[in-house]
C-alpha cells in the first residue's frame, strides 16, 4: 500500500506541474463569469420529470459522479448518496441494502429486501446483484422513504433505480481503460451507439474486469486437529482475495417510428468468478486476544487485526469426493445472471400507455471454509437458480383541465431454487457418499399481482392535491426437504417428509400529497405515505424437524407515517436546495439473529421500530467552472418496542439477557447512522491550447453504527470519514482524456455486517468489510 500511495503522490505531482505550465498563459483569463445549473431530469415516478417538480425526496447520481467515485457496482455506488449503506453477503439473499436505517437481513434466502432495486425499469428484491458490473450508466436515482404506490411491495425504506445510457441519434461512443494499484485491479470499458437509420439506432456496451484482491490469505498447510493423519492443504485457491473477473456486456435497441410510439429494448449479460464465496470476508477478535483459536487449537498464520490478512484453507481431498458443488474442495464463487427489458410507449391524444416487460435470470454456486480457519472443520457450498418475469402496464393523462389521473396493473411470477451443503466436523453419509452432513435443497414459487391509481387535482394554479393507493396480493408456495443427512447430530426433518408451507396475502398502500408552488421553481410538499414488504417463508441454512409450516411464515413488514419537503432553484438558477423531513413508523419489521448452537439464523419480526429525521441536498454552481455540492441525512432509526431479540453469545444478566433473550426497545437499528453528511467540489479549468483540467473532490462522514444483529458489542462500527478525489486531462481535441482518480483515499476499513465465529470462542468475528482504497490510472478516448 506504501508503494500504491507513492504512485498517487507522484502521478499528482506530476499532472499538477504539467497543468501549471499550461495555465500560465491563461493567468488573465476570466473566472467571474456565472454559470447556472442544469436542469435534473428523473424518473422517480415511472415519467420523465424535472427533479424539482416532483414532491418526492430523491436524490440524483450523474455518470460523473459515478466516474469520480469509481463507482463501477452498487456497493460503492451507496458511498455516494446520504443515508445509504450497502454490503454483500455469503449466504441467502447476498447482500445487505439499507436506506434511512432500514434493511433486511441477507441471511436468509427467503427474505426480499426492504430497498426495491429497478434496472431499467425492472424491479430486483435479490442481493446477488449488488456486486454485478455498474457501466455506461446515465443516472441513478436514490429515492428515500416509502414508494408503494409508483414501486410497489418490497420498497418501504426505498428504492435505488438505475438507467443505463440509451442510443443517441449520431455516431459515438468511447473506450476506456485502466489499472487500480491497491488491488492489483485490471479494466476496459467501452460503448458505441450505431445508428441504423431515422427511426432506429442501436447501442452496445461492455466492461471487463480483473482483479487480485486486497485481503492477502495466507493459510499453509497444516494437520487436521481431528484427525492428524490428513492434511490441510493450505490457500490453493490464491494467496489474494476476491481475486477473479468479471465480465458484462449490454445491447440496446431503441426505435422511434412516430412522434406517437416509441419502444427501447435492453439486454444485459454478466458473469463473475472469484476465488470463494467469502473473499471478502474476514476474522477478527476483541479484547486483549492477538491469535484466534478454533476447538482451543491457535489458528496458524491467523491474527486478531481487521488488517485485510486471513488464513483460510481448502478442504482437504479426502473430504471432497462426491461434494454438490464441491468443486474439489477448492473455494469458488460463481455467479451468472441475464436481465431484459422491454419498454413501450403510446401516446393516445392527451393519454400516454406504457408497458413494462422485464425478465431476470440468476445462477450462482460457490464454496468456502465457513469457519474461516486454516483447519476448514466446516466446509460449505451452496448453489441457486432465480428466474423472475415482471409486467407492468401504465396510463397516465395529460390534460389541459385541473384534473389528471394514473392507473396501472402489475403482474409479477418468479421461480427459486436452491441448496445447502455443508460439511460440519467431516462425518461421514452414506447416504451421499460423501462427507456433506446435509443435503438440503427447497423450491419456491411467488406470484404476485397489484392495481394502482392516483388522482391529481389544481386547486388552483400553485396548489395541487394528489392521492392515489395501490392494491397488492401475493402468494407463495415453498417445498423444502432433506435429501439425505449423516449422524443426528441435530434434529433433522426426516428424509422423505418435505415440509410443504404456503403463504398468502394482500395489502393496500394508500398515499396523499399537497404540493404548493408559491413562487416561480419552488415548491413546499407535505405528504401522507404508507409501505408494504412482502411476508417470506423463511428458508434458513439448514431444516430441523422442529419446523413447522406455521413456524417458517415471516409475516409482513407495514410502515407509515409523513414527510414535508422544500425544493428551489434560487440565485438566477445557481443554487438547488432539496430538503425533507420526515416520521415513518414500522410494523413487524423483519430481523435475524445468528443460532451458534444450531449454525443458522433465527427469523422473525421486531414489534415496532420508527424513523424520524432531515434529508437535505445542495448544489450550487459557485461560477462557470466552480461548482459545490453538500448531502446530509440525519435520521433516528428506532427499535419501538423489540423485547424479545436474541442474545448474543455468552451475554450476562448484567449486559441485559434475561431467559435468552434481551430487549432492544430504543437502540438503533443495524446499520443506521444518527448522521451521515457529504461534501464535494468541482473545478474546470481552460488553458491556452484548448487542453482542459477538472478537479473533483468529495468527504464522506458516517457516524456510528452498530453491525450486528443480535447487537454484540464487537459489532459496533466507530464513526469514519472517506475521502475521495480526481483530476482529468483533456486534449485540445476533446478525444483523449487521462485521469487519475482516488477513492477512499484515507483507507478506511469499515464493517458492514458482524457475525458470531461459528467453531469459536465468544470474543471472535466474522466481519464483512466493504472495499478498502483505490488509487488507479485510466485513459479514455471518445470517437
Amino acid at each position: 500500500m506504501l508503494k500504491s500511495t507513492q504512485r498517487f503522490v507522484l502521478c499528482t505531482t506530476f499532472l499538477f506541474a504539467t497543468t501549471n505550465v499550461l495555465a500560465q498563459d491563461a493567468e488573465n483569463e476570466s473566472t467571474t463569469h456565472r454559470g447556472v445549473l442544469e436542469e435534473v431530469l428523473v424518473t422517480a415516478r415511472k415519467r420523465e420529470e424535472s427533479l424539482m417538480a416532483i414532491p418526492v425526496s430523491v436524490s440524483t447520481i450523474s455518470d460523473v459522479q459515478i466516474e469520480n467515485g469509481v463507482a463501477t457496482d452498487l456497493l460503492k455506488l451507496g458511498e455516494l448518496a446520504p443515508q445509504v449503506l450497502i454490503g454483500r453477503a455469503t449466504n441467502g439473499t447476498g447482500g445487505f441494502l439499507t436506506i434511512r436505517g432500514i434493511s433486511s437481513s441477507a441471511t436468509d434466502a427467503g427474505l426480499e429486501q426492504s430497498v426495491a432495486l429497478s434496472f431499467d425499469g425492472v424491479p430486483i428484491a435479490r442481493g446477488r446483484i449488488v456486486t454485478a458490473n455498474i457501466f455506461d450508466v446515465d443516472q441513478v436515482e436514490v429515492m428515500q422513504g416509502p414508494q408503494a404506490l409508483f414501486f410497489g411491495k418490497n420498497s418501504p425504506a426505498g428504492v435505488i433505480s438505475v438507467r443505463t445510457a440509451d442510443p443517441t441519434d449520431t455516431r459515438e461512443g468511447y473506450l476506456k481503460g485502466g489499472y487500480e494499484f491497491e488491488a492489483d485491479e485490471r479494466y476496459l470499458e467501452g460503448a458505441a451507439t450505431l445508428p441504423v437509420s431515422d427511426t432506429f439506432s442501436a447501442r452496445i456496451a461492455a466492461r471487463f474486469s480483473w482483479i487480485e484482491g486486497w485481503i492477502k490469505n495466507v493459510a499453509q498447510p497444516v494437520a487436521n486437529p481431528l484427525d492428524p493423519s490428513v492434511t490441510l492443504p493450505g490457500a490453493t485457491f490464491g494467496d489474494r482475495g476476491p481475486e477473479g473477473h468479471n465480465y458484462s456486456a449490454r445491447v440496446t435497441l431503441a426505435w422511434t417510428p412516430s412522434d406517437t410510439f416509441d419502444a427501447n429494448f435492453k439486454l444485459t449479460y454478466d458473469t463473475q468468478e472469484l476465488n470463494a464465496m467469502d473473499a471478502y470476508l474476514e476474522l477478527f477478535c476483541v479484547g486483549d486476544k492477538v491469535q484466534p483459536t478454533q476447538l482451543g487449537i491457535p489458528m496458524p498464520g491467523a491474527d486478531c487485526e481487521k488488517n485485510q490478512v486471513k488464513a483460510e484453507s481448502s478442504q482437504a481431498p479426502e473430504y471432497s469426493d462426491n461434494y454438490n458443488y464441491g468443486n474439489g474442495g477448492v473455494p469458488y464463487y460463481d455467479s451468472d445472471f441475464i436481465l431484459g427489458s422491454l419498454n413501450l410507449n403510446w401516446t393516445l391524444g392527451d393519454l400516454t400507455l406504457s408497458s413494462t416487460t422485464g425478465y431476470y435470470d440468476q445462477s450462482i454456486a460457490g464454496g468456502t471454509s465457513a469457519d474461516y480457519s486454516p483447519f476448514t472443520l466446516i466446509y460449505d457450498t451452496q448453489q441457486e437458480d432465480y428466474r423472475l418475469f415482471t409486467q407492468e402496464l401504465r396510463l397516465f393523462s395529460n390534460f389541459d383541465g385541473p384534473v389528471n389521473f394514473m392507473v396501472g396493473a402489475y403482474y409479477e411470477d418468479s421461480a427459486r431454487d436452491w441448496g445447502n451443503f455443508p460439511d460440519i466436523f467431516h462425518f461421514y453419509n452414506a447416504a451421499a457418499d460423501s462427507y456433506v452432513l446435509v443435503e438440503t435443497v427447497s423450491r419456491e414459487d411467488t406470484s404476485s399481482y397489484s392495481f394502482f391509481g392516483q388522482l391529481e387535482w389544481n386547486l388552483t394554479e400553485a396548489l395541487t392535491l394528489s392521492a392515489g393507493a395501490r392494491y397488492t396480493s401475493d402468494d407463495k408456495k415453498g417445498r423444502y426437504e432433506n435429501l439425505s443427512f449423516a449422524a443426528p447430530l441435530y434434529p433433522w426433518r426426516p428424509v422423505g417428509d418435505p415440509l410443504l408451507a404456503h403463504y398468502d396475502d394482500d395489502n393496500v398502500s394508500p398515499e396523499v400529497t399537497l404540493t404548493w408552488n408559491f413562487a416561480d421553481e419552488q415548491m413546499i410538499y407535505a405528504g401522507y405515505k404508507t409501505g408494504y414488504k412482502a411476508g417470506a417463508i423463511s428458508n434458513g441454512a439448514l431444516l430441523f424437524d422442529t419446523f413447522t409450516p406455521e413456524s417458517v411464515l415471516v409475516d409482513p413488514e407495514e410502515t407509515d407515517g409523513f414527510e414535508v419537503g422544500y425544493k428551489g432553484l434560487v440565485a438566477n438558477g445557481r443554487l438547488r436546495l432539496d430538503v425533507t423531513a420526515y416520521d415513518y413508523d414500522y410494523d413487524g419489521l423483519q430481523v435475524a439473529a445468528f443460532d451458534e448452537e444450531t449454525f443458522s439464523f433465527v427469523i422473525g419480526n421486531a414489534a415496532a421500530a420508527s424513523t424520524r429525521g432531515i434529508a437535505a441536498n445542495v448544489d450550487w454552481a459557485v461560477t462557470d467552472r466552480l461548482s459545490l455540492n453538500a448531502g446530509l441525512g440525519y435520521n433516528r432509526a428506532r427499535y419501538e418496542d423489540y423485547r424479545d431479540a436474541q442474545c448474543y453469545t455468552a451475554q450476562t444478566p448484567e449486559e441485559g439477557c434475561v431467559d435468552n433473550v434481551q430487549d432492544l426497545t430504543g437502540k438503533a437499528l443495524n446499520r443506521a447512522p444518527d448522521l451521515m453528511f457529504n461534501l464535494g467540489a468541482d473545478y474546470a479549468m481552460v488553458f491556452d491550447g484548448g487542453w482542459m483540467l477538472d478537479l473533483s473532490g468529495g468527504a464522506f462522514y458516517t457516524d456510528d453504527y452498530q453491525a450486528a444483529t443480535d447487537y454484540n458489542p464487537a459489532g459496533v462500527q466507530e464513526s469514519f470519514w472517506r475521502f475521495n478525489t480526481a483530476l482529468h486531462l483533456t486534449t485540445p481535441s476533446n478525444r483523449l482524456r487521462f485521469s487519475l482518480i482516488g477513492r477512499n483515499i484515507t483507507d478506511e476499513y469499515y464493517q458492514i455486517s458482524v457475525t458470531s465465529h461459528p467453531t469459536g470462542t465468544p470474543d471472535q468475528f466474522i466481519g464483512i468489510f466493504n472495499r478498502p482504497r483505490e488509487v488507479l490510472l485510466q485513459a479514455e478516448w471518445l470517437f
